[in-house]
């Protein structure tokens, strides 16, 4: 399966989550925390919004966050893209809610230079399609905050750090180093890797 890692098999996200941070109440599961850098985002309805969220604890998950388009949401300025957050969320249906979050780092040089956003918007893209479930993995955490972390500093050669990026993934992964990685990643999801093109043209 697409995304799962050579540590152990995907978990449903309910499933994961009851059996390490919901604790039985009556009539109720209680809310949990988490922190992630906020990958993808998509308009729900009037208001909402659907967050992809790369976390240190569950991996990749689908939380919503209701009324954020609003103007005065007091939520907004934490749940931008590419922010490393701190998240207090509550079960929904469908999809969890995010109740509470607080910046824990904005990355400010990252979002100011177009080579390294567009390089994060590679990368982010990469995470979101390569991992397909929710599964906590030590490792990709660490290998997706260091490479956001060495791009919020001037002077970096962006090319060994998506180099670096890509065959780490695949190996965590358990595919091993490929010759071709945008050749073998493509072929694999069935599905074309979009920011691609906006990556070479402005740095590779």
């Amino acid at each position: 399966m697409v995304g799962c890692s050579k540590k152990g098999r995907a978990l449903k996200y309910t499933a994961f989550a009851k059996a390490v941070y919901f604790k039985a109440r009556p009539f109720k599961l209680v809310m949990y925390k988490t922190q992630g850098i906020i990958i993808k985002r998509k308009n729900l309805g009037e208001y909402d919004r659907l967050l992809t969220v790369y976390t240190k604890e569950f991996g990749k998950i689908l939380i919503k966050a209701k009324s954020i388009r609003k103007n005065q949401s007091k939520l907004r300025g934490h749940l931008e893209l590419f922010l490393f957050t701190h998240l207090m969320i509550a079960p929904g249906k469908g999809f969890d809610i995010i109740t509470g979050a607080e910046t824990i780092e904005s990355f400010p040089y990252l979002h100011k230079n177009l080579s390294y956003l567009t390089a994060i918007y590679y990368l982010s893209e990469l995470i979101d399609k390569l991992i397909t479930n929710p599964e906590q993995d030590e490792e990709i955490w660490k290998l997706f905050y260091s490479t956001f972390q060495q791009l919020n500093q001037e002077d970096k050669d962006i090319k060994p750090i998506i180099n670096n990026f890509e065959n780490q993934l695949l190996d965590f992964l358990g595919y091993g180093k490929q010759e071709n990685f945008l050749s073998f990643v493509e072929s694999m999801i069935n599905d074309r890797i979009k920011t691609y093109p906006f990556l070479i043209s402005n740095q590779l």
